[in-house]
């Protein structure tokens, strides 16, 4: 008999037990049929929305959040991961679902995954070079390239986070946002799981969602994060711990791929993290009292740009669950009050984090904020952005703290390695493949300053050593040595446009300079120079020429343009003056002037109007073997082969229409007008060549492709390819 009572007795408290803690069995959304759920459920517990991971996949969330506000079902705490601790986040915050939707739906997703400084935003000292490098790598102690953690730092996003949370970016307890939130991340030093509670909350979205290879792992406190899924793709558990008696799930990472569907190294990666996450849902799923799975076959997480149609499926899925059951939920109450930051904030203090070799006062100066002085949250961010533009940070971002009644801005960076190697590999018709290897070392000889060494090998090859030391940074003066040592080939053409011989050109010297910079207006540089010029025998049969020249000269540099090889708007200035005395280590007396004006009129996004004009004179009437200007080519005078007229004297006026057909691929159609001779005429009858062509462009991950078409004014066309940067970087260098 007492083992009878104490038998009933256990069932009894089994099933009070069950019906405090759980309205329904845990179940997925295959169990919808359960006729337990047909019933009118009155749910009066305390309510938990679990938000999954899944990359651009995990946007469903926001048409899971549009149905729950219509429907105006309370949330009393919220948990999520990755691209679910986003979402969750900002309606953590009060976002509506709707407001959260617009967000994303005007948000850029290039501007997060391009974190390339924009040509137009490029630090003015920097715009002594033209692009020299398609990919840059750190540097081993032993002076071997390493490559990166991850293809993305995280600057570009970091930023957006903090746009979005700026309200209450200052509030570091997580229970005092709207509606309480917590996130997770996985800490790759040991496999632990962290929990974010308090802190700041775009540090929080930032480590959560640090997929593993595509952004770089987020350090925080002695902690090295990565994605919160990787260990806890649902964290239900974490709910449970918040309070929640009672679980609204949604799971929208994607499944294990067949052997057919694993293709490419991305697929790998993400079939990799995906046998971890597989697991690690399983116990969760069952924690979830409503587990709601949006359809989103054929949907990958990197699908940002099918983002409306996500949010749809996230919107069908919920309200086709919410319609084939009965819930009757408890009404709304009111939200948290947030302590939300004025629109003007003015700082007490500023502090500095991360740095190790530029000083806080340096790093400071180039953010370019101070104490006591109003500033809205678009100064503070467009602050930032000009210290990224530096090209020294691998990132960095403001935190704001509160103190009592005042404010303290926190800037929390990583330094980019000091050196590391660019490599560049082109191609064109005239010097076939070259490839080029650059190590470049910034503060290292001296701070403020910048080296490149440069080594170019192929058809052309080419030594450079380009040194500069800033006094300054938004404008100061500086000097600069360049010393370098170059050999390559010179085609001779026939009338026919023929290549008929070639010699070789071994040229080696060196200029240094004393200039001016001043920040988004020009860099003026008063130079002297000495050189050493040598033709000898490749194919042509002649006797072997040797020049020697010394002198002085000034030159000027204004740039604003959005692109260097394909600009839409901006402008390109550049003007340079040499002279030379024969009784002054030089064989001739010679003058030089030279001039290149680039202006890109934009008439809409994708039209934009380009007037070129190219100028070079050696004034006086001289022979054409000394010193000449070559003339010819795509990015020239379509109508000649690359280099295939010198003259003493030329001018080149081109009109072009650029159409922007997508956001890497343009097509121009141009008009050129040569004038050249060995006297300066300016009467346009003189001497005058006309060419007209198109020019296809397509802005790779391998650097620029162009193709290129031209006829001349008898008709004969001319055909033109380049890949890469393949133009002279050190063009402003040189004497």
């Amino acid at each position: 008999m007492k083992k009878l009572i104490l038998v009933i007795l256990a069932l009894v408290c089994v099933l009070i037990l069950a019906a405090q803690n759980r309205i329904e069995p845990a179940r997925s959304q295959d169990e919808d049929n359960n006729p337990d759920l047909s019933s009118n459920l009155e749910i009066n517990q305390k309510i938990g929305l679990v938000l999954s991971g899944g990359g651009a996949r995990g946007l469903a969330h926001i048409g899971v959040l549009k149905v729950i506000d219509e429907m105006q079902i309370p949330i009393d705490c919220i948990a999520g991961t990755s691209s679910g601790a986003v979402i969750g986040g900002l309606y953590a915050m009060g976002y509506s679902a709707v407001e959260i939707e617009a967000i994303f739906l005007k948000m850029k997703w290039e501007d997060i995954f391009d974190e390339k400084i924009d040509r137009q935003d490029t630090y003015v000292g920097n715009k002594r070079w033209k692009p020299y490098a398609n990919f840059f790598f750190d540097i081993e102690k032993n002076f071997l390239p390493k490559l990166p953690q991850a293809f993305l730092s995280g600057n570009n996003l970091i930023n957006i986070f903090f746009d979005q949370t700026y309200d209450v970016c200052h509030i570091r307890d997580f229970d005092k946002l709207a509606i309480p939130f917590r996130c997770s991340a996985t800490n790759i030093l040991n496999g632990e799981q962290k929990i974010f509670s308090s802190g700041s909350l775009h540090e929080a979205l930032r480590a959560s969602m640090s997929f593993p290879s595509v952004l770089q792992p987020f350090k925080y406190k002695g902690q090295m994060l990565i994605d919160g899924g990787i260990i806890n793709n649902l964290p239900a558990e974490i709910a449970r711990k918040m309070g929640a008696e009672f679980i609204i799930g949604v799971q929208a990472n994607s499944g294990l791929k067949t052997e057919s569907e694993l293709e490419t190294l991305i697929d790998v990666l993400d079939q990799t993290v995906n046998l971890g996450i597989t697991k690690n849902v399983v116990n969760s799923r069952n924690l979830c009292d409503i587990l709601i799975t949006p359809d989103l076959e054929g949907m990958t997480n990197l699908d940002f740009d099918k983002r409306e149609e996500i949010i749809a499926l996230g919107e069908i899925a919920a309200r086709d669950y919410f319609n084939s059951h009965d819930f009757n939920f408890p009404e709304r109450k009111p939200l948290n009050k947030i302590d939300k930051l004025p629109d003007l904030i003015s700082f007490s203090r500023i502090k500095v984090e991360g740095n190790l070799y530029l000083s806080d006062a340096k790093i400071r100066e180039y953010v370019g904020l101070s104490v006591n002085q109003a500033y809205s949250k678009k100064d503070i961010l467009e602050a930032f952005h000009e210290a990224y533009n530096f090209d020294l940070f691998s990132f960095i971002y403001p935190t704001i703290e509160k103190v009592n009644d005042s404010y303290i801005l926190i800037i929390k960076l990583l330094e980019r390695k000091r050196s590391r190697y660019g490599l560049d590999v082109s191609y064109n018709e005239d010097n076939d493949i070259a490839v080029g290897i650059t190590l470049e070392m910034n503060n290292v000889l001296q701070k403020n300053s910048k080296m490149l060494l440069n080594l170019q090998v192929g058809d052309s090859k080419e030594l450079n050593l380009d040194y500069v030391k800033n006094f300054g940074k938004h404008w100061g003066v500086y000097f600069h040595v360049f010393p370098y040592l170059k050999e390559y080939k010179l085609y001779y053409f026939n009338d026919e446009h023929e290549k008929t011989n070639s010699v070789r050109s071994l040229e080696y010297g060196g200029t240094f300079g004393v200039g001016f910079f001043a920040r988004n207006a020009m860099i003026a540089e008063f130079y002297s120079y000495s050189f050493h010029s040598q033709l000898y025998q490749d194919v042509a049969s002649f006797d072997e020429r040797h020049t020697i020249s010394t002198g002085f000269g000034v030159k000027l540099l204004r740039e604003d343009l959005d692109d260097y090889v394909f600009p839409m708007q901006g402008s390109e200035v550049f003007m340079k003056y040499s002279e030379a005395k024969k009784d002054f280590y030089s064989d001739f007396n010679n003058r030089t002037f030279f001039a290149k004006f680039r202006f890109i009129f934009p008439f809409t996004d994708r039209f934009s109007l380009k007037y070129k004009f190219e100028y070079g004179s050696h004034f006086e009437n001289k022979a054409n073997d000394y010193d000449p200007f070559y003339i010819g080519g795509m990015d020239n005078f379509m109508g000649l082969n690359p280099k295939e007229k010198i003259a003493p004297i030329y001018k080149i006026n081109t009109i072009a229409g650029r159409v922007k057909l997508g956001e890497n691929f343009f097509v121009d159609l141009q008009f050129n007008l040569l004038n050249l001779g060995n006297v300066d005429y300016w009467q346009p009858a003189k001497f005058l060549y006309k060419a007209a062509g198109v020019k296809l462009g397509y802005r790779s991950f391998l650097g620029p492709i162009q193709i290129g078409a031209a006829l001349d004014e008898d008709y004969r066309s001319y055909y033109y390819f380049s890949l890469g940067y393949e133009f002279d970087q050190f063009e402003f260098s040189r004497r």
